[in-house]
């Protein structure tokens, strides 16, 4: 069985394992992470701008709200067929058109004037992104010996992770101050600064692969995404044709002899309880980023700025976590970190639901929970499942993780937005109160795996 993020870890392995680093290729990694670090934070930095693109192009919550999930959405859908793609058109002419096309997209948002203009751009945003994280992954591990491809690993997540972390206070301090097309009109720059660091540095040997990529199994993948979302969105009935297609995309990867993505990694107990689990970290952190700057601005009256300012709070803990994430896991086992995050974010959505209730407190130190705990989780979540994982696997396995923490960031986005356009501002301390049982619920998934590996046979994993 062929599989398409493995085609990825081909590409990269035509790096020699003696290249010595050179400025050229410190130019190029920093090309390519400034292009991951974009799509990252691109999927948060609308977050408090959301009130003001609701007062000027008008429209429900519901609505606007998909100026959010739309690109997280794209991304999903995008995110699969990455691999398979870049493998038969090459990897850095795939990931510069990736580039090219989320700056010219990022162009179009700051210049739309209407809600489903600003949408459909966002949508066009999210395929260009969707490819830009796991992509990333596999041109830093061809930058790096095999001794160092961890490093790769490790910068790769932590732009994904530093990008939704610090996307609400750069969004707020622009929208204040430029209004919130700018938030928009900045990645041209920053854009074309990637492409020409990537087309001018990023230099190694790209096969193309002849095998046909399976349209079928990325359809009835996109088609359940889709549908997850507007069953949460609109409409419970869609979850109908998201279970039905989601079984359909598993029977067929199966099956198919070059498969969108390769599921014979699910047989890693760790890995396939973290992947459980994927959806509540992120329907967590990413309906946390959404509801807070809501609470904030409409039910604390904040400025925007002043909004974003409270939540670097949480992007400076969860950011300082992450980065020490190897000192971390070599003196604290992965269960006790996700443990203790889990323990600071519930603490933290209920000093938030406290706050929405009283519409008075101190709003920072719920903020250094939220990031701290989060944080904790990435790096107890990636040190579990990825421990034993086979260089070879780790691609595939990471995409899957990303893929999953995003649909179940969209599907909390969507279902908050949901929630308070129809119960209304009084609804948000409950909403807040909810939330608190989504990071220690995540946890229940990985304990079993972490108790099943125990007792497994030494041979199981290996079967």
């Amino acid at each position: 069985m062929m599989d398409p993020m493995g085609e990825m870890a081909d590409l990269t392995g035509l790096a020699g394992e003696e290249r010595r680093p050179s400025a050229g290729t410190a130019l190029a990694i920093a090309g390519v992470l400034l292009g991951t670090l974009l799509q990252a934070i691109d999927g948060s930095v609308v977050n408090v701008a959301v009130p003001q693109i609701q007062r000027q192009l008008g429209g429900p919550l519901a609505v606007v709200g998909w100026v959010v999930t739309g690109y997280a959405v794209a991304s999903l859908v995008a995110m699969p067929l990455c691999a398979g793609l870049a493998a038969r058109v090459g990897m850095r002419a795939f990931f510069l058109a990736q580039v090219a096309a989320f700056t010219a997209a990022s162009v179009g948002c700051g210049f739309a004037r209407t809600a489903p203009a600003l949408i459909a751009f966002r949508i066009v945003q999210g395929l260009a992104a969707g490819g830009l994280l796991p992509l990333s992954q596999g041109i830093l591990m061809s930058l790096f010996s095999r001794e160092r491809r961890s490093s790769a690993v490790a910068l790769v997540g932590f732009a994904a992770v530093l990008g939704p972390l610090l996307g609400p206070p750069l969004g707020g301090f622009l929208t204040d101050r430029f209004g919130w097309p700018s938030i928009f009109f900045i990645n041209a720059p920053l854009g074309l600064v990637s492409f020409w660091l990537i087309a001018r540095h990023l230099q190694f040997e790209d096969r193309q692969r002849r095998e046909p990529l399976d349209l079928g199994g990325a359809g009835f993948l996109a088609g359940a995404v889709v549908s997850l979302q507007l069953g949460c969105a609109h409409d419970p009935i869609f979850l109908v044709p998201a279970v039905l297609l989601a079984a359909l995309f598993v029977i067929r990867e199966r099956r198919a002899r070059a498969p969108t993505v390769d599921l014979t990694v699910l047989r890693h107990r760790p890995l396939s309880g973290t992947l459980i689990a994927a959806p509540l970290y992120g329907f967590a952190l990413y309906a946390s980023l959404f509801l807070a700057p809501l609470l904030l601005e409409r039910r604390l009256g904040l400025s925007a700025a002043q909004a974003g300012l409270a939540m670097a709070a949480g992007a400076v803990a969860g950011g300082a976590f992450i980065l020490g994430a190897r000192p971390l896991l070599a003196r604290v086992s992965a269960h006790t970190l996700n443990a203790a995050g889990a323990l600071l974010f519930a603490a933290s959505m209920l000093l938030l639901a406290r706050l929405a209730f009283l519409s008075a407190g101190d709003i920072y130190l719920p903020q250094i929970l939220r990031g701290a705990g989060t944080g904790l989780l990435y790096v107890g979540m990636n040190g579990f499942a990825f421990e034993d994982m086979p260089d070879e696997e780790v691609a595939t396995s990471a995409s899957l993780f990303y893929l999953l923490r995003q649909l179940g960031g969209s599907a909390g986005v969507a279902l908050c937005a949901l929630a308070l356009d129809r119960l209304g501002d009084a609804q948000m301390p409950a909403t807040f109160a909810a939330l608190a049982l989504a990071a220690p619920l995540a946890l229940v998934p990985m304990a079993v795996a972490r108790r099943e590996r125990r007792f497994a046979p030494p041979e199981a994993d290996a079967a």
